[in-house]
């Protein structure tokens, strides 16, 4: 039955005073609803799913219930839309990161890069795969390759060094299938534009770091979607700015350095822009933010795992959701050396993101949640609970953080009319918790079942996920 028709089904059912009957594959009865567009919690909730969506909510016992439906009792339980993690890194380890995650609530995912040569024709793939229903996983947008200037950090990168080359990029991109295009820390200044220009004119939308080269307010204007690891902030908020502009230009001019100095090295500038921060110049950036829509994935647990690795590895429950291989490297990782020092540096960066992250607050500017998982010593799903709590630490309300993890990623991704809120008509992406997020963030981690595109999955099916990622 569709929207519509549920609708005049219930009009119907009301002007006669008789119970409402339609088909339905599931019903979550007696559950509490919980509308994150404005925190209001509707009781004694009947939720029908037929197939992928949701076809109607309506007052327990109001109805009859078809006898072939798989009926969920969710009496004191509490319902919310499907949980996304805006920024991850999963295509290559979708084996484990995909059960994992959907098992901590994650029913939608914005990949931003693999490290491979063909990245677009990789998650490409696994779009279909899941789509087609070859793949279990969350819903999959995806950028392929990033996009960035010489020399290229990463393997599968495409660089760009001029206008011409930048706008047959996003041609070329777009054309194959990209859901966004990802800019990177080294484009050149005329190509960034170009690429954000070209974007505007193809209608696909430029995610991704703030360039070096580039200032916030410019990027805002240029019409960039989202900026990652609040790095906009962190470099136009310092005073220091055009000092590690120049010392960043200089030192892609010279022979890249092996790990871990490149990246220390990276950091280290990162650091210098961070001790020098300007409360004025982060509230000119958060107002030009706001006005020009850009929403900022601040990715707070990536800073904080990376600068507590020893932390991360010693935490049992943790690590039990990790295949004991890549358990094993992120504890030779963090072990003495390059862990010690990676924390050193960091740690002062992430205090100031918090604080610089006030001026985005206070602007009004969108905020997604996001985790940069994919990279060491983070764990599908459940650092994204840990950047939720996070997000309420850094002045968020839990309503404001659940709709970081839900109603945002549906707006700014063009998806608000069918995911992010739970209504008649929507997708049947949904998490059951056995308490109020609204009242503790935390308690969005009691997840008692997972409903992905409109199949059921109970404590004891995600624990059996959880088993077969890590195996």
């Amino acid at each position: 039955m569709g929207h519509r028709m549920v609708r005049l089904a219930l009009l119907a059912a009301a002007a006669a005073c008789e119970p409402v009957s339609f088909d339905a594959d599931l019903v979550i009865e007696r559950v509490s609803v919980i509308d994150v567009r404005d925190g209001t919690i509707q009781g004694d909730q009947d939720v029908f799913i037929e197939g992928t969506r949701i076809v109607a909510i309506l007052p327990t016992r109001t109805h009859e219930v078809p006898e072939s439906a798989r009926v969920i009792d969710a009496t004191g339980q509490f319902l919310i839309p499907g949980l996304w993690d805006s920024h991850v890194h999963s295509a290559a380890s979708r084996a484990w990161h995909f059960p994992v995650m959907i098992a901590h609530g994650i029913t939608g995912v914005r990949n931003m890069h693999s490290t491979v040569q063909d990245a677009l024709g990789l998650t490409n793939s696994i779009r279909h795969d899941i789509e087609s229903g070859q793949l279990l996983g969350p819903r999959f947008l995806a950028n392929g390759p990033i996009v960035d200037g010489a020399p290229a950090v990463w393997p599968g990168t495409v660089v760009v060094e001029d206008e011409s080359s930048a706008r047959a990029v996003v041609d070329s991109l777009a054309a194959a299938g990209a859901d966004f295009i990802k800019v990177y820390d080294s484009l050149d200044r005329d190509a960034y534009l170009a690429i954000a220009d070209q974007a505007r004119l193809r209608g696909i939308a430029v995610d991704g770091h703030m360039p070096f080269a580039v200032f916030a307010e410019e990027a805002a204007a240029a019409g960039q979607r989202t900026v990652e690891h609040l790095s906009g902030l962190t470099l136009g908020c310092s005073t220091e700015a055009e000092a590690v502009r120049r010392d960043y230009a200089e030192r892609r001019r010279q022979p890249p350095a092996p790990f871990p100095e490149s990246e220390l090295a990276y950091f280290g500038l990162i650091r210098r822009a961070s001790d020098a921060s300007d409360p004025a110049l982060c509230q000119a950036i958060a107002r030009a933010y706001a006005a020009a829509g850009v929403a900022v994935v601040p990715t707070f647990v990536n800073q904080l795992t990376q600068s507590s690795a020893a932390t991360v590895v010693a935490d049992t429950t943790a690590m039990k959701l990790v295949p004991p291989a890549v358990r094993e490297e992120w504890t030779a990782m963090a072990g003495p050396g390059p862990g010690a020092m990676f924390a050193a540096i960091l740690t002062p960066v992430h205090e100031q993101s918090i604080d610089n992250f006030r001026a985005v607050r206070e602007a009004g500017v969108t905020v997604l949640a996001g985790t940069d998982v994919g990279n060491p010593f983070l764990v599908p799903g459940r650092h994204l609970h840990d950047e939720l709590a996070l997000l309420v630490e850094a002045g968020l309300t839990p309503l404001e953080a659940l709709q970081a993890a839900t109603l945002n990623p549906a707006i700014v991704f063009s998806t608000a009319d069918s995911l992010g809120s739970i209504m008649p008509g929507y997708l049947a992406d949904l998490v059951l918790l056995s308490a109020n997020p609204l009242d503790v963030i935390d308690n969005v981690r009691q997840i008692k079942g997972v409903v992905l595109n409109g199949v059921y999955f109970d404590r004891s099916a995600l624990d059996r996920l959880v088993a077969a990622g890590v195996e």
